[in-house]
């Protein structure tokens, strides 16, 4: 039977895909080593069109609507620079809404082109470069912990990390926040909050792991220039407690921090990977057997969010209180804690 994983190693071989999201050039080759800043692919992003419908906005005659325009075919123009204005004092106004050209006009609207720009695209991981993918990415691998999450901004950083609470159910409030964590990525326990993320951008954070976010924050977590990775997921809960005390046991280290979600590529899965200065490693291997002593999370049920290792697995059906007659395991969550939770309910922790 597959059960589904989630990857929270304190040390393995990680193998990290590093892709544009454009075809470009790649500059690294197989067998390079890299550092996190290193440059290893580069491309610039295809012409986008905008269209404004000048005639509309300013509710004019589209065969009126040419002597209001500020601007021409040709033109240069910056992200708010006043594209056509009609009336006198509080006229109304048109802004670019993007850098770029003025392309043509006709029947009333404006066609822009946007600026292009170069992407330069990182390593992220210190490590060496496995496989190199033409015009795409290259793969890299490095040695050290490895915990996946649930949910991300899509944002990345590179930063010493730093624990702010005491328990995986302690959010991450305001008064953690302190000039000492400008440039870290910081960790709290089960959420986050809009005042606590006003605080880490007036503080320059380089980054945030949390156990969960709440949706109504998602908004201005994507608005913001460094990561929010979250462990669990969307709403308000603990985090899971080994992922805690693993990143609790790499506190001050420097961590990669990556919040993408996934890419025209391949499917990704937002990730913290805290490089270690060592080989003594073994790559993870998903497909091996669960086994007594594996270590485990539950889903649902009573002890939803919790994790603790695998006590016993039964040979026979167990039946649950409902009635029904379910495969599944018994976990020891600790403090004399046993209970039986179906395979439906757990996910491995690698």
């Amino acid at each position: 039977m597959f059960i589904p994983y989630t990857i929270a190693n304190p040390l393995t071989i990680a193998r990290i895909s590093r892709r544009l999201p454009y075809p470009g050039n790649v500059l690294a080759r197989t067998g390079d080593p890299v550092e996190p800043a290193h440059i290893v692919a580069q491309a610039t992003t295809p012409p986008d069109f905008r269209i404004v419908d000048v005639a509309r906005e300013l509710n004019a005659p589209v065969k009126k609507a040419r002597a209001y325009l500020k601007v021409k075919p040709g033109d240069t123009i910056a992200e708010g620079d006043i594209l056509a204005s009609r009336g006198g004092l509080g006229a109304q106004t048109i802004r670019a809404p993007i850098n770029g050209t003025v392309m043509g006009y006709g029947r009333g609207r404006l066609l822009l082109e946007s600026e292009s720009r170069p992407i330069r695209l990182n390593a992220l991981i210190p490590g060496t470069v496995l496989e190199v993918w033409p015009d795409e990415g290259v793969l890299i691998e490095t040695v050290g912990a490895y915990i996946q999450a649930a949910w991300g901004n899509g944002k990345e950083a590179y930063g010493v990390m730093r624990v702010m609470v005491r328990a995986p159910r302690n959010p991450l409030l305001p008064k953690h926040i302190d000039a000492s964590a400008q440039g870290t990525v910081l960790v709290g326990g089960s959420h986050i909050d809009a005042n606590a993320l006003e605080h880490a951008v007036e503080m320059q954070v380089r980054g945030i792991i949390v156990g969960n976010v709440p949706a109504s924050l998602i908004p201005q977590l994507n608005e913001v220039s460094f990561p929010v990775i979250a462990t669990e997921g969307i709403g308000k809960g603990p985090m899971c407690r080994s992922m805690f005390d693993l990143l609790r046991s790499l506190n001050g280290r420097e961590a990669a921090v990556s919040g993408r979600l996934n890419s025209r590529w391949d499917a990704m899965r937002p990730f913290i990977i805290v490089p270690m200065p060592t080989q003594a490693s073994n790559p993870i291997d998903p497909e091996a057997p669960l086994i007594v002593g594996s270590t485990v999370r539950v889903l649902g049920g009573t002890h939803a969010g919790a994790s603790g290792t695998v006590a016993d697995i039964p040979k026979s059906l167990i039946q649950l209180e409902t009635g029904a007659r379910l495969p599944g395991v018994q976990v020891d969550f600790g403090g004399n804690d046993v209970a039986f939770v179906p395979f439906a309910n757990l996910e491995r922790l690698l």
